[in-house]
């Protein structure tokens, strides 16, 4: 898969998983932690990705 296209899809994955966590876990924790958790997991995701990405274009 294209470089540009791998990246673009691990960017549009990792922008929805952050706005799913930032709509649902306010409903089970304290807001302030849930959005602190939904960045930290997001950052950790789009980290992932770059490996990812990096590790296949390599």
């Amino acid at each position: 898969m294209d470089a540009r296209l791998l990246d673009i899809v691990c960017a549009l994955v990792c922008f929805f998983l952050l706005l799913a966590l930032v709509l649902t876990l306010p409903a089970f924790m304290a807001p302030g932690s849930a959005y602190l958790l939904s960045i930290i997991i997001f950052v950790f995701a789009m980290s992932g990705a770059g490996i990812a990405i990096n590790r296949a274009i390599a």
